[in-house]
């Protein structure tokens, strides 16, 4: 039997609660400009808004942790901030008590977001937090590792590549792409291991867990749910196995990772025509249109997609150029 020596989040950070505050009371600023507003939310860093600095109220400083205390389905998200910040309610902040790299702190984020099982919208976490257990040091790859930085990187002009979407042209799904629906399995039956195991969710890329199994698909593929989180669609960067509520989507032409990207973002965007009472089964989207950038020969320009999204500042955090 294997013991882990552990140690409460009291023991090496300072627990404080947050500063509360009302985001409808403050005035908003355009993103990325002004204060970062971090509230209960597990996307985005847990940013929900930029606002304008409060007059004679400092920011929090950067570096520090922020985790949410009560939701409906993401109690403890827990996110490195990098910078100065203000936080709404039920939102804990952890100062460290010694110091620490970023990449430390990111894994100690999700050694607290491991206990999220304990809670929920009923249980939240403001009395307990500072007690729950923890590995009591980080692993010597966590020391060793470095976040890659990607502050010298350059955008291109907005109108370098312009979204002329009147220009584009429909196109069936069907008519672009393989579709493959997954398989069904028993969830208790699957061992750990290091297959991507893409079920339909809306959270971590479709990936609900790693599994010992032999891929079903190949990397590069993009896959669509078509039950649960309906119209959730995700670009799989690895070879993985998919449950039956996914609909697999394979290019018939070669399409590189920023092309899938693109295209996953215009097909998302048709996720309000479906929901759980009009699900978006095989059939139904092999018949879909999407409209996309054409070529000259009336074919989908994953050319133009690539480029576009190679135009990005932080394109390389997200796939690395070819």
């Amino acid at each position: 039997m294997c013991f882990v020596v552990t140690q409460k989040i009291s023991d090496l950070f300072e627990v404080d609660y947050g500063q509360s505050l009302s985001l409808n009371k403050l005035t908003q600023a355009p993103p990325g400009e002004g204060v970062a507003f971090v509230s209960r939310t597990a996307r985005n860093n847990g940013v929900s808004a930029w606002v304008e600095e409060i007059p004679g109220y400092k920011p929090l400083p950067a570096g520090l942790l922020t985790v949410c205390l009560r939701s409906r389905n993401h109690a403890l998200s827990t996110f490195v901030q990098p910078r100065p910040f203000y936080c709404g309610y039920h939102v804990f902040v952890l100062q460290p008590k010694r110091q620490m790299s970023v990449e430390e702190k990111l894994w100690w984020a999700r050694c607290i977001e491991a206990n999220r099982y304990r809670y929920n919208f009923g249980r939240q976490a403001n009395r307990s937090l500072a007690g729950i257990e923890i590995p009591n040091r980080a692993p010597s790859w966590v020391l060793e590792a470095k976040v890659p930085s990607f502050r010298s990187q350059t955008a291109l002009p907005l109108d370098t590549f312009p979204l002329d979407t009147k220009r584009w042209q429909p196109f069936k799904l069907a008519e672009i792409f393989h579709l493959q629906r997954g398989q069904r399995f028993v969830q208790r039956d699957l061992a750990p291991g290091t297959t991507p195991y893409i079920r339909a969710s809306a959270l971590n890329n479709g990936v609900s867990s790693w599994i010992n199994m032999e891929p079903m698909f190949p990397a590069g593929s993009i896959t669509v749910s078509s039950n649960g989180s309906v119209g959730e669609v995700f670009y799989q960067p690895l070879p993985f196995v998919a449950s039956d509520d996914i609909v697999v989507l394979t290019s018939k032409t070669p399409m590189s990772a920023y092309a899938g990207l693109f295209f996953s973002t215009v097909l998302h965007a048709e996720k309000y025509r479906f929901n759980y009472g009009r699900k978006w089964f095989t059939n139904r989207m092999a018949d879909h249109e999407v409209r996309l950038p054409a070529n000259k020969e009336g074919n989908p320009d994953w050319g133009y997609a690539d480029r576009y999204i190679n135009s990005f500042t932080l394109a390389e955090a997200i796939a690395e150029r070819p």
